[in-house]
């Protein structure tokens, strides 16, 4: 095993699956170099990844390639075609697995166009490294593909073969026999032929080359001729070339890869928010506080003015009880801006967010009737899933510093864009 090299500031890292562990290359645009080879098949073990801008690559076993010929040029209308052709097959992923699928232009015959979508199994327990990749992409896209022949190389233990088209993949998948044998030559040779059926290749290759990276031990010369003979071509043995960058990396996202980014960028704004609070709360106390210092330099006149107007104290009693009246919209209690931290306390760790919120505490005056408050809040927001509004719904309801409002809270209603939009309202059911 190569030993460990740091990275150089600005250089990105490729962790791609090795012949039995995990590659770590590092490099720029112009040159990539091997850094280690780990043994271990769990990218959750291993250590000392160099710094730099983290991208992996995950295996041909992981990923299903799903060719197709798309009778269009058109690339806006690419995405959608390959979505159906995906799920015609019935290998639609599931939603909360994050980004499972992607689609790639391979080349084009005529006014068609070759399109490979991909399904990406969601990875299990362990499957990624300890620090979140910057982009995901496919063992398979980070080789140049040999013209006319097939490729095929070994991949954490197992053989794994691919095909290409102007150098970019056209199919690739993990050979069921563990061995390269006769067996696999014909295996590899019957996937030839159905994309021959397909219409995706003109000529089945008649060459195999058997890569081999560096300390790969060589299969027997023996073993590799009845490969080529189950083929039904030459196989040889040849340098397994040094991965590449993709130009643009695929759309791939695991969902905890994604729910890690979007619980990042939730505390970012929460943080945000918070400060934001924070400066609009001790702008508040600030102007209170010079309001109160009046107040108190006002009362102070209003005391001395009252001993010389003491006969028309009846002036002063009246001023007084008008004061008292604004107590139930000077209750720290209420202040519009404490509602909205306390409701924001109810929103669940990440997915929630308000779009609109609308808290009223002001004096009704009704002729011939006491002033009372009117004490009421609204909420208006939306949320990835249901069960977050669900959290949120029973954060408010059985929240101690909310529970002294009578809260409507309607089931959520699911959007165009598949989000869950809520509406909710409360009022004050003390003692105004």
């Amino acid at each position: 095993m190569s030993a460990k090299k740091k990275g150089k500031k600005g250089d990105t890292v490729l962790l791609i699956p090795g012949a039995e562990g995990w590659d770590v290359w590092s490099g720029g645009a112009e040159a990539i170099t091997l850094k280690f080879r780990s043994e271990t098949k769990r990218a959750l073990e291993i250590e000392g990844i160099p710094s730099g801008e983290l991208l992996m690559a995950f295996s041909v076993r992981e990923v299903s390639g799903l060719p197709m010929r798309a009778p269009t040029t058109d690339k806006a209308l690419f995405a959608d075609m390959a979505d159906m052709h995906v799920e015609r097959l019935g290998m639609r992923p599931a939603i909360e697995g994050g980004v499972l699928s992607d689609c790639f232009e391979v080349g084009s015959l005529g006014n068609e166009t070759v399109l490979l979508p991909v399904v990406l199994t969601s990875p299990p327990e362990g499957a990624l490294p300890k620090r979140s990749p910057k982009a995901f992409d496919i063992s398979a896209r980070c080789f140049p593909m040999p013209e006319d022949a097939v490729a095929v190389w070994k991949e954490l233990g197992r053989w794994v073969f691919a095909i290409g088209i102007n150098g970019k993949p056209l199919h690739f998948q993990a050979l069921a026999t563990p061995e390269l044998d006769e067996a696999a030559g014909r295996e590899i040779r019957l996937s030839v032929t159905q994309l021959q059926i397909q219409g995706l290749v003109e000529h089945a290759p008649r060459h195999c080359f058997v890569w081999l990276g560096e300390e790969d031990p060589a299969p027997d010369p023996e073993q590799v001729a009845h490969f080529g003979k189950g083929y039904g071509g030459r196989a040889s043995v040849a340098v397994k070339p040094a991965p590449v960058f993709p130009a643009k990396p695929s759309k791939l996202l695991p969902a905890d890869t994604r729910a890690e980014r979007v619980a990042k960028r939730k505390r970012q704004q929460m943080t945000l928010a918070v400060v934001t609070l924070l400066v609009a709360y001790l702008g508040l106390a600030g102007w209170l506080g010079w309001n109160l210092i009046d107040a108190e330099k006002r009362a102070t006149s209003a005391e001395n003015e009252l001993q010389e107007l003491m006969p028309q104290s009846g002036l002063v009693d009246a001023h007084l009880a008008k004061w008292e009246q604004l107590g139930p919209v000077t209750d720290l209690n209420h202040w519009p801006v404490e509602l909205l931290y306390r409701c924001a306390q109810a929103i669940p760790a990440a997915g929630l967010r308000f779009k609109k919120a609308e808290i009223h505490n002001q004096l009704e005056i009704k002729e011939g009737s006491p002033p009372s408050a009117v004490r009421r809040i609204q909420l208006v927001g939306e949320a990835e899933k249901l069960e977050q509004v669900n959290k949120f719904n029973l954060g408010l309801t059985r929240k101690g510093d909310l529970t002294d409002y009578d809260w409507n809270t309607p089931a959520p209603t699911e959007t165009k864009d598949g989000l869950w939009s809520f509406v909710y309202g409360a009022t004050y059911k003390g003692v105004n």
